[in-house]
């Protein structure tokens, strides 16, 4: 292989790896920090507190994924071997987490769906989250518009640096 064509391999494998992470780095906000956690430098290391605020923070995508009712880019956010627990059932793996979502999206129309965390611990590789949640929902067939509210904790895991949901449930109030 020539130096052109060793240089263009380089370029187009770093393209690729910037786009594999793309949906990550939307996630936890600014990694270069986050990534730091994992150099081993101690005078870089972020505490457990400060990854848990970055991941909060980051949480922007997910929401932005149910507004726009993409399934895919949802259960992206959870390891295959991820968890979802609702009122309708627990969904066990990505792919019934995706096909779950998908079906809901169909059958109710989320509208303005916004997420707050109240309560984010990090320790290790390993971390915890409390949030509520609103939304106005459009159910079908009827169109009827209901505001609807509830609460989300979620187990998080990181691996290999990488930090994702190991478990969520998702739930609603019963007081209106």
């Amino acid at each position: 292989m020539d130096a052109k064509n060793g240089q263009r391999l380089r370029r187009d494998r770093a393209r690729l790896t910037s786009i594999c992470w793309l949906p990550l780095l939307l996630l936890l906000g600014p990694a270069q920090s986050i990534l730091a956690q994992t150099t081993g430098d101690p005078a870089k290391q972020l505490t457990d507190e400060e990854i848990g605020k970055r991941i909060a923070a980051g949480d922007r995508y997910t929401v932005d994924a149910v507004n726009r009712h993409d399934a895919y880019a949802v259960a992206a956010v959870f390891w295959d071997d991820g968890i979802e627990i609702t009122p309708l059932g627990v969904f066990s793996g990505r792919p019934a987490i995706e096909q779950y979502l998908a079906e809901q999206y169909k059958s109710t129309d989320v509208r303005d769906f916004v997420e707050t965390w109240d309560e984010v611990h990090i320790s290790g590789d390993h971390g915890w989250y409390v949030a509520h949640w609103s939304a106005t929902n459009v159910t079908q067939p009827g169109g009827e518009r209901r505001p609807s509210k509830g609460f989300i904790t979620g187990v998080l895991e990181r691996r290999n640096g990488e930090w994702k949901a190991r478990m969520h449930t998702t739930f609603p109030s019963i007081a209106r």
